[in-house]
């Protein structure tokens, strides 16, 4: 079963900017998205020990760091 008039963007690679304090991903069709995690992350209210697994999360496995964030999770 397909819908009519969705695209699915194949992702070319995923990584955490340790400059720019967010995750580039790269799609397969030369698009840049950027997540800043700044922003993803200001409504948290975290304990030290919550946040340092985000920040493990957003450099070990930015691709499910991404798709949470994007997911308001």
């Amino acid at each position: 079963m397909t819908m009519k008039g969705t695209n699915t963007m194949k992702i070319h690679f995923a990584y955490y900017n340790q400059y720019k304090n967010g995750i580039d991903i790269a799609f397969a069709d030369n698009t840049l998205l950027f997540l800043s995690c700044a922003e993803a992350e200001k409504n948290l209210h975290t304990t030290p020990n919550s946040q340092r697994l985000i920040d493990n999360l957003a450099i070990d496995n930015p691709l499910m760091y991404a798709a949470l964030a994007l997911d308001c999770e």
